[in-house]
């Protein structure tokens, strides 16, 4: 008892000296990569296949209740990421960008649908697009500010990647569930091509990474409501749980031979544990369901239009069958940021930027 007392009056510290967190630390720009976590509008300009959120009620969270391509209702992590660091909010789509000066604070190449090697959609923008998008815009920027002065503008940027979860996906959907050994084989191909993509970054002039890991990804509510008692899919998290484990392995690995290679790891996996173990903490009470939905769990069908959706969204841990709400998107920034070893490791996003 003296224990589990102890656990919520530590977390209870933690959690109030991030409300009091208000000094951004200062990075010259947010470079920001991955797939519907941290899109911002990409999509909005790939065909008409490629997934879309840009109606309502998606973005109804967002100043002015707008629509943006976020895939949420409101802010998702590059935003809190990039306010924390000095920014508005996150740095504009790729595919929006009209001139170069636009790119002197970042920009962000994420693409909802996207995956290191497998994506959910042939029309969205892969890991490997992007890497060479980014290409194009360190040319601008040394083209803009000389070679010298660039190299160290990007030395001493924030490149944020949240990517890997539809990998997880497509991966396990081909696997016989409860096979440790071919759990493990199937990670192999696609964290080395990560780890071949992190390295082409650093070739870039990048130096300052920021990862944040796949997570519970079989509690999202599409996976819930296919299980009897609604509770999580564990064989979903046990392989998401490896493949987190070889992220974070390829990253430190790359620390020790790039040099200047700095990275903070988001590990999504134990945040999330956290914060489902005590929600009420965190402020949430609603951690099955999706807000914005039909069926069982708001979790038989997509948020469209005409769809119903909750008025507390903020005590509710998804927007939709698949993607966290404004308020888990915020919690996770923020423990990415300021949180502990357990959730960002060997250092947070904030000792980063500062360092």
């Amino acid at each position: 008892m003296a224990k589990k007392t102890t656990t919520f009056l530590l977390l209870n510290l933690f959690l109030a000296a991030l409300s009091t967190l208000t000094t951004a630390a200062v990075s010259p720009a947010v470079f920001v990569f991955g797939d519907s976590t941290v899109d911002v509008g990409n999509n909005n300009f790939l065909p008409s296949d490629a997934p879309k959120v840009n109606f309502p009620p998606w973005g109804i969270d967002f100043p002015g209740r707008t629509p943006t391509g976020r895939f949420s209702n409101g802010f998702i992590y590059s935003d809190y990421i990039a306010k924390a660091i000095g920014l508005a909010m996150s740095p504009p789509p790729f595919l929006s960008l009209s001139n170069s000066n636009q790119m002197l604070r970042g920009v962000n190449f994420a693409s909802g649908g996207a995956g290191i090697l497998y994506s959910s959609d042939t029309d969205v923008i892969a890991m490997a697009t992007q890497i060479e998008d980014f290409e194009q815009v360190a040319a601008n920027l040394t083209e803009i500010l000389g070679k010298k002065s660039a190299a160290v503008f990007l030395e001493k940027s924030l490149f944020y990647l949240s990517v890997g979860s539809n990998d997880v996906f497509t991966l396990y959907s081909l696997l016989n569930p409860g096979n440790s050994t071919q759990k493990d084989e199937a990670v192999v191909p696609v964290i080395s091509k990560f780890k071949h993509q992190l390295e082409r970054l650093y070739d870039l002039g990048a130096r300052k990474f920021a990862v944040l890991g796949t997570g519970l990804l079989g509690c999202i509510p599409i996976f819930r409501v296919a299980v009897p008692s609604y509770g999580c899919y564990e064989d979903l998290n046990d392989f998401s749980l490896r493949f987190k484990t070889a992220t974070k392995a390829i990253l430190e690995e790359l620390s020790m031979s790039l040099k200047g290679f700095q990275y903070s790891f988001g590990d999504s996996y134990e945040m999330v544990t956290k914060i489902f173990s005590h929600p009420q903490e965190f402020g949430f009470t609603e951690l099955k369901a999706a807000c914005c939905g039909g069926g069982r769990l708001n979790a038989e069908s997509d948020c469209l239009r005409n769809s119903t959706y909750c008025s507390n969204r903020d005590q509710y841990a998804f927007w939709d069958l698949g993607h966290p709400s404004q308020a888990l998107s915020k919690t996770i920034a923020q423990l990415s940021l300021y949180g502990p070893p357990l959730f960002a490791n060997p250092v947070n996003i904030h000792h980063l930027v500062k360092s």
